[in-house]
């Protein structure tokens, strides 16, 4: 059939149906994995975060009888899961330059830029995602001496991971991708003041070197079923 042969609203229904029905901006999901381990903690922030190095009870939503490590702490993604009330899938841009073809100006590709990702998080009373994302960009830039110190990429890069979730399954993934290398390069200021009863959140902007789509079957699978068959 002609492209531009107007469909019946039963192919529209039918199409939409096919592909897993309509996507819901509000279900998502992203995993983070801090960069910091146990050692750096004990070596470096023992003194700013008060505590005397023994197992502490760090996660709310883990068993109250269980001691969690300082690795526990920052390891566990759940909290970041559950707390991240904003993400933005970031796109690409094929960078071109302009060039003469038989007397016509064409675009030439010659490259590709990526968007810098945006993740806003709910603040907890005890400043949780605050303090995480403190010690992360602590990690890339020690600014705790006179001279701030630059830090090797390889200690403060970590791949994080968002998820577009199909309807209410949390377990299905409709479309993903992987932010390789990334790190949080600016976390928002909060404002404080007599008049705020609002939900506190804070915004963080990622840098990354470069994302890749994952879960590339889903939508896909009749087109490869058909090449495969």
């Amino acid at each position: 059939m002609p492209a531009d042969v107007p469909q019946s609203l039963d192919k529209l229904k039918a199409t939409i149906q096919a592909r897993g029905g309509i996507a819901r901006g509000n279900r998502f999901g992203v995993h983070i994995t801090h960069p910091m381990t146990g050692g750096m903690i004990m070596k470096k922030f023992n003194p700013a975060l008060d505590v005397d190095g023994e197992p502490f009870r760090g996660n709310p939503n883990s068993d109250p009888a269980t001691n969690h490590s300082f690795t526990d702490f920052f390891q566990d993604d759940r909290d970041t899961y559950i707390l991240c009330t904003n993400v933005t899938l970031p796109g690409k841009l094929i960078t071109t330059t302009e060039a003469k073809h038989n007397h016509n100006m064409t675009k030439k590709p010659y490259s590709m830029a990526t968007d810098e990702v945006n993740m806003t998080f709910l603040l907890t009373n005890d400043y949780y995602i605050k303090k995480y994302f403190d010690l992360w960009q602590e990690l890339i830039i020690d600014s705790s001496g006179n001279h701030y110190k630059a830090r090797y990429k390889h200690d403060y890069c970590a791949n994080v991971e968002i998820q577009a979730l199909v309807g209410n399954e949390d377990s299905k993934i409709g479309y993903a991708n992987i932010l390789e290398n990334a790190y949080p390069i600016q976390v928002s200021q909060i404002e404080l003041g007599n008049t705020s009863d609002a939900l506190m959140e804070i915004t963080v902007t990622w840098e990354y070197d470069n994302w890749k789509m994952t879960e590339f079957e889903e939508g896909f699978q009749d087109k490869i079923d058909k090449v495969l068959n």
